[in-house]
């Protein structure tokens, strides 16, 4: 029987909050602050965390209800997560090293996230990634986000890839579950300080500690394959 860990992978998906940049930090503090503003409580990281699966809209939508600043609620937390990004994160060496080393295999790569387009967007532009994704699915685009396959079928539908072809890499155990109902291997990564969870499930056919290994595995798997 063929082992499906030990064939050539064709293309790579992506999460993006805690996988491709270290996001959750400034999500966090974006969503203390608007919180703080509009509810006069404070949330931890891991109660806002208990919260992740809709976008940034919909998370603050859940706590302020039919507030009557909801509007303007969301329109802060954008406000903020933009006026921080650069002072609270930069894009990796190692996430740049990763992808430059895809992109010179020739590997197709896109994004699978539940964070919403405007946020993915802003993440992007500032950090410069955008020219090594040909495709991107944020959860205000899908009618089922994760831990649902869509995103990850309709991704590799435009890449015209095969599930057991494709390696999706992210950070949580709805990347796990949607990879794992698509069919794709799946890649746990544990390589941010912040990450939404270290013991991933379903268990991950590879777990990374560093980008870099990545890149070093597909190198060896795709070695002498046409």
């Amino acid at each position: 029987m063929d082992d499906l860990t030990k064939r050539p992978i064709r293309a790579v998906l992506f999460d993006f909050d805690g996988t491709l940049a270290d996001t959750l930090p400034l999500s966090f503090y974006a969503f203390q602050e608007v919180f703080r503003k509009y509810t006069a409580k404070e949330y931890s990281n891991e109660e806002i965390m208990a919260w992740f699966g809709p976008t940034e809209e919909g998370i603050i939508s859940q706590v302020l209800k039919s507030h009557e600043s909801l509007p303007e609620a969301i329109d802060d937390y954008y406000r903020i997560y933009d006026a921080y990004h650069d002072r609270m994160l930069t894009l990796s060496e190692e996430i740049r090293g990763m992808l430059n080393r895809l992109q010179d295999m020739s590997i197709p790569m896109g994004i699978i996230t539940g964070k919403s387009r405007r946020s993915l967007d802003i993440s992007s532009a500032k950090l410069a990634m955008g020219s090594y994704f040909t495709v991107g699915f944020a959860g205000d685009e899908l009618t089922c986000p994760k831990p649902d396959r869509e995103g990850l079928d309709r991704a590799m539908s435009v890449l015209g890839v095969m599930p057991e072809d494709t390696l999706f890499i992210g950070d949580s155990n709805a990347d796990m579950a949607a990879g794992r109902a698509a069919g794709t291997r799946i890649g746990g990564a544990i390589w941010f300080e912040t990450i939404q969870s270290s013991n991933l499930l379903p268990v991950p056919d590879y777990r990374f500690t560093s980008p870099l290994q990545v890149a070093e595995l597909i190198g060896r798997l795709n070695q002498g394959k046409g």
